[in-house]
């Protein structure tokens, strides 16, 4: 069991890190900065973590554990089918667009171990998987297909808003172009 002290320090290492992110890119985490960050000596972050890129990973699963759980639960409190995509996908921009998330994709996934790579490429799956029922039950021969194509023009409604244009604007856009498919598919 991990003690409460433990869970105290991890935290405070991740939210130094995410710090560090933001305020200086990828390239200004070391765990020497980190150390500074949070008091902690270098050796004890050492206890909690074995690299940097061990702490890049964490980052990463915590980002993507975060979208999971909000969005099943946002997902599930709605009853009709089109209404779940509609919140699905808005609910996907907002965190995608969300500076927080910005700062987070700045770590690319070659920075992760392997078994990080594994559970982050798990936890995606699950994340659009959420989509596929309420594809289902609107009578979508290939719900697979659908969710990459409406992800894929949810990254780049991110990347317009990453770029300077309007949430407002592109979250409008993105809803009508994914209904659309949704009903020609239909």
């Amino acid at each position: 069991m991990i003690s409460p002290i433990a869970d105290i320090r991890r935290d405070a290492i991740l939210t130094a890190a995410l710090e560090l992110l933001d305020s200086s890119g990828i390239e200004g985490i070391s765990m020497a900065r980190i150390a500074q960050v949070t008091g902690l000596s270098r050796p004890a972050i050492y206890q909690y973590f074995s690299s940097r890129e061990n702490i890049l990973g964490e980052l990463l699963i915590n980002d993507m554990a975060d979208l999971s759980n909000e969005i099943d639960r946002i997902v599930s409190a709605e009853q009709e089918p089109m209404e779940q995509v509609r919140l699905w996908i808005h609910y996907s921009l907002a965190h995608m667009a969300s500076k927080e998330h910005r700062v987070v994709r700045e770590i690319s996934v070659k920075n992760l171990r392997e078994e990080q790579r594994g559970e982050l490429m798990a936890m995606h799956g699950y994340f659009l998987t959420s989509l596929i029922s309420p594809l289902k039950e609107l009578g979508i021969e290939d719900p697979s297909s659908q969710v990459s194509l409406i992800f894929a023009a949810i990254t780049s409604a991110a990347e317009r808003i990453d770029s300077g244009k309007p949430f407002i604007t592109e979250a409008a856009s993105l809803e009508k172009f994914v209904i659309a498919g949704i009903e020609a598919e239909l």
